[in-house]
């Protein structure tokens, strides 16, 4: 499941930044539900900070 969700990242990315819409627009216009949100939010974060270690 995790691996799946992480699919939906460089997507939500690529809308935020091409279309000026936030991380939630961009999970809205995915159909995304409020808890997948919040999976994918922690998931970003935790990239993140992997990234920057």
């Amino acid at each position: 499941m995790e691996q799946a969700m992480t699919n939906y990242l460089p997507a939500i990315d690529i809308m935020m930044c091409h279309l000026g819409i936030s991380f939630e627009q961009a999970c809205e216009q995915l159909g995304l539900s409020p808890l997948e949100q919040q999976n994918l939010s922690l998931l970003q974060a935790e990239q993140q900070q992997t990234q920057s270690n």
